[in-house]
């Protein structure tokens, strides 16, 4: 079971003519089993970024799971609408569905809205995702790999200069559930960096893996990787799963290998 990882693509900011196309042809080449797509598909969620995204979506061979991001929501300079109904052009162009899931191959995905209009680029995680969260998974069986995907970040990623950065509202809690139903890896976005770190959230209990995805496509690169766009691919085997790195060379108009980091199924 194969899953592409692809966040940020932030429409509106395109970082190079050519990386929405390679990003296209990579993906619907490798036999990838599902695209999770972790948040901020606008930069300022205007109708012709959304359409841009759509288009991007459609064009997609394999299955998609999309969680909305922070710049999704209407810009600032509509504050009613950022209040009253902050989501409302992801849902016309993209999915009405804010908690979208996934279940094949011996995998069970899940994906949560942590986006909201009072914020400008926090996020939140609520009582009902983590009833969602409960729900689902605790309905998958155990012998399912089992993913989150989510924009914001729930724990701190300890890198260089963006640390440390706030994480979603009531991450701590999410994790806790995300240790009792038993998830095996997080998929999120948001700071614009590639980054992988086991994490032990109760002593004792089995790690959960965070894999962060740079922006695929787009020029709002972040120090120390920038300029540089990037997307994971997740290979899930039966003894373990991997988590490579993939970065794009605009000279070449492709993207290579950068890293794989393989962890053993925990249990």
């Amino acid at each position: 079971m194969t899953i592409a990882h692809i966040s940020d693509l932030h429409f509106g900011r395109i970082a190079d003519s050519g990386v929405v196309e390679a990003l296209l042809d990579e993906i619907n080449a490798a036999g990838i089993d599902l695209v999770a797509v972790s948040g901020d598909l606008t930069q300022r969620a205007r109708p012709a970024e959304y359409r841009a995204a759509r288009n991007l979506l459609d064009a997609l061979g394999p299955p998609t799971l999309v969680v909305a991001g922070n710049h999704d929501v209407y810009p600032w300079w509509r504050p009613l609408k950022r209040l009253r109904t902050p989501l409302e052009r992801y849902k016309q162009f993209i999915t009405e569905d804010l908690a979208p899931t996934f279940e094949a191959g011996g995998v069970a995905a899940l994906g949560l809205t942590s986006a909201y209009g009072p914020s400008i680029k926090g996020g939140r995680i609520g009582p009902a995702d983590r009833a969602a969260m409960r729900a689902f998974f605790s309905g998958t069986g155990d012998d399912r790999f089992k993913v989150l995907v989510v924009h914001h970040q729930l724990h701190p990623t300890a890198i260089g200069p963006i640390s440390p950065h706030p994480v979603a509202r009531q991450a701590q809690q999410t994790l806790a559930v995300a240790g009792e139903v038993g998830i095996d890896l997080i998929l999120c976005g948001h700071l614009h960096i590639s980054a992988i770190q086991p994490l032990e959230i109760i002593p004792g209990t089995p790690r959960i893996v965070v894999a962060s995805a740079g922006t695929a496509t787009s020029n709002r690169w972040r120090e120390p990787t920038g300029p540089i766009n990037f997307y994971n691919v997740v290979s899930v085997e039966p003894e373990a799963f991997s988590v490579e790195e993939r970065r794009y060379v605009p000279d070449e108009g492709r993207f290579v290998r950068d890293g794989v980091t393989r962890f053993d199924h925990a249990g």
